[in-house]
């Protein structure tokens, strides 16, 4: 009998755990002269969290995008099909912004003459998933969806922040 009890006992645990262990991970970096912080996010653990949250956390309204909807899944497609290109290039003195394809990503690099730099990286998979979060119906994304859109990211850099002494990383595992 105490076998069966911390059997049932224990399987909550062990589904959790096996949850976290199976899901990607968002690594969260911050650097600077005071602190040096690490946060790994298990994105199956996010999700589950989710549903304990109140239902105004579950949802983020955008109705003003629901008319733009239809044609992103679209526009996304094209996208992914079309070869490697620079979108937009923009140079101002020692500034320079950059917006293009490689890959299976949509890429952004700024670098500021301040030495400030920014590189963000989208995963056209992230996008579609992100496309498919919406509910038409609602006008709204459900969190959970995103956080699924998260988990479709390949491993690597999502965002890439220095500015001087600073540096925030979000990565993907």
């Amino acid at each position: 009998m105490l076998v069966k009890v911390a059997a049932l006992t224990l399987l909550p645990v062990v589904l959790v755990g096996g949850a976290v262990l199976n899901s990607s991970i968002m690594l969260v970096t911050v650097h600077n002269d005071d602190v040096r912080l690490s946060i790994p996010v298990p994105l199956a653990l996010a999700q589950i969290a989710l549903a304990f949250c109140p239902d105004e956390v579950k949802r983020i309204e955008v109705p003003e995008l629901a008319q733009y909807i239809p044609y992103l899944e679209d526009i996304i497609a094209a996208l992914q099909e079309a070869p490697d290109a620079v979108f937009v290039e923009v140079e101002d003195g020692n500034d320079h912004v950059r917006v293009y394809k490689e890959g299976d990503l949509l890429k952004v690099t700024v670098r500021a003459s301040t030495d400030e730099q920014v590189t963000v990286q989208i995963p056209f998979v992230s996008m579609m998933a992100v496309v498919h979060a919406y509910d038409m119906e609602g006008k709204f994304f459900r969190t959970s969806r995103l956080v699924g859109a998260l988990r479709a990211a390949p491993s690597g850099d999502l965002v890439h922040v220095i500015d001087g002494d600073d540096e925030v990383r979000i990565r993907m595992w």
